[in-house]
């Protein structure tokens, strides 16, 4: 009753509270990359998405640097492996790709300068029930549902479907913690790779309510695995998901197979036998940077991302750097989960979803390319990082407020 109580309080609509430009930036850009599709000065605003946060936020951490509390020894190992490899690149592009894996880390830093209050944390989970609504008004709108009524059968919403995702991690974190309302927020989120009819995006958006790192009774998580089931086992039929599953337009689950020839892969078969024959000949130090990009493009018409990061990861690092990596990302994850054990509810929320953003992630990276998708997910993730390693420092100690430039208030 304790818990639910704070949340209760959490949401008081006449809380005031604010929000650093590290974060704030992140979350306008975000916003942008995913409803503005036009050039803007030669350069997709996706582009916009992930260079302006990094470098607003990397001026920040330069001003701040006493005050970071982001782990950023547990990423040391990995950022020395995207460095050593950067030096000896040839490939095309290999810069740009090098810089936008570790751009949200800068994110992470600047925004754990600041002290966030309680208020302060209730102020972006309000924001965060903003960015859930004005994303599936624009999923609504870009695909027409308003105009037609009808379901496209595809529509290009990874943006949504990614940012979504992130969404879908807190606000399933703070249903764990009490929050009842945040379950219609959750939903919200979840329908947007419905409509989209992306595979990937259903399953990681849907398992980030049942396996969120939040504590929940094993019964309401046993519930909501089955309503999941039902869900997907209805949608599984509809002619709009067998278009997606077979080129046939016909199948059953036991035709998901694979080795199947009316499955359709999209591609990502030959994609991944490609890179699967090269990584064979260096399996354990790769490639090169962005070296994928030049074999896939040579192999293809024109395609540069294989639609498998943990595959684009052993080509061009190596097993080697790829388990890098992935011990990164679980040190991170044991790190998160280490804090929330240690922090007030409101703390907890962010700890719990960051960590759990982790586990969103790394499905993700089974079949598309979340890892350089920074201006959709990286800088939005390590923002969450960032708000609850510098918000926890308000209950650990009196070391001074830290970075606390911050946008004018909205009010609820």
């Amino acid at each position: 009753m304790k818990q639910h109580k704070l949340i209760k309080t959490a949401d008081n609509k006449h809380s005031k509270g604010r929000l650093p430009v590290s974060a704030w930036v992140v979350l306008i850009f975000t916003g942008l990359s995913c409803t503005v599709s036009e050039n803007i000065f030669g350069l997709n605003m996706s582009g916009y998405g992930w260079f302006v946060p990094f470098a607003v936020n990397l001026l920040i951490v330069a001003q701040n640097a006493r005050q970071i509390r982001f782990p950023l020894k547990i990423w040391l190992l990995w950022i020395a492996v995207v460095v050593v490899y950067q030096g000896f690149a040839t490939a095309d592009n290999a810069l740009q790709r090098s810089i936008m894996l570790l751009s949200p880390i800068a994110t992470g830093l600047a925004v754990s300068t600041f002290r966030a209050t309680e208020t302060d944390l209730d102020y972006f989970f309000r924001i965060c029930g903003y960015m859930a609504i004005f994303l599936l008004l624009s999923v609504l709108v870009k695909t027409g549902i308003f105009a037609s009524g009808v379901l496209p059968f595809s529509s290009g919403l990874a943006p949504q479907v990614m940012t979504g995702s992130i969404l879908g991690c807190i606000f399933a974190a703070r249903n764990a913690l009490g929050s009842r309302k945040d379950l219609y927020f959750w939903t919200s989120v979840a329908v947007i790779p419905v409509i989209a009819v992306t595979r990937m995006g259903m399953v990681a958006t849907a398992l980030s309510l049942p396996l969120t790192f939040a504590p929940m009774k094993i019964a309401k998580r046993v519930l909501f695995i089955c309503l999941i089931v039902i869900a997907a086992t209805s949608l599984f039929v509809t002619e709009r998901i067998q278009k997606k599953m077979f080129f046939s337009g016909e199948g059953t689950v036991q035709d998901v197979k694979w080795d199947n020839p009316d499955f359709a892969t999209h591609g990502r078969k030959l994609f991944w036998d490609i890179l699967q024959k090269n990584i064979s000949e260096k399996p354990l130090l790769g490639h090169g940077a962005n070296a994928s990009e030049e074999v896939l493009r040579a192999h293809t018409k024109g395609l540069t991302h294989p639609h498998n990061d943990w595959l684009r990861l052993s080509h061009d690092y190596g097993y080697i750097g790829a388990a890098i990596f992935a011990s990164t990302l679980l040190f991170q994850l044991v790190h998160l989960l280490q804090k929330a054990g240690k922090t007030s509810l409101q703390h907890k929320i962010l700890f719990f979803a960051g960590a759990s953003s982790i586990l969103i992630s790394a499905l993700f990276m089974l079949t598309d390319n979340i890892i350089l998708y920074a201006a959709f997910f990286g800088h939005f993730q390590f923002a969450l990082f960032g708000l609850a390693y510098g918000a926890s420092t308000v209950e650990s100690s009196k070391s001074g407020p830290g970075h606390r430039w911050s946008m004018p208030r909205i009010r609820w």
